[in-house]
């Protein structure tokens, strides 16, 4: 149950992070909107294999 609330956490907070900064970086030049929505995009992309990667790594130490 707890690698499965840290993923979904983890996967949360990535896509927010993204949104945020693209939100941030591009909202000038591609409107506010359109920037979220790419920033949460690549930040499921870059922050979902991330949190995928810590997950496996914690449960592993975990079980040792």
């Amino acid at each position: 149950m707890t690698i499965v609330v840290a993923f979904i956490a983890g996967i949360l907070a990535a896509v927010a992070a993204g949104a945020l900064s693209g939100l941030r970086i591009g909202k000038e030049a591609l409107g506010a909107e359109l920037a979220a929505y790419m920033g949460g995009l690549y930040g499921l992309l870059a922050g979902g294999l991330a949190v995928v990667i810590t997950v496996i790594l914690l449960a592993n130490i975990n079980t040792m």
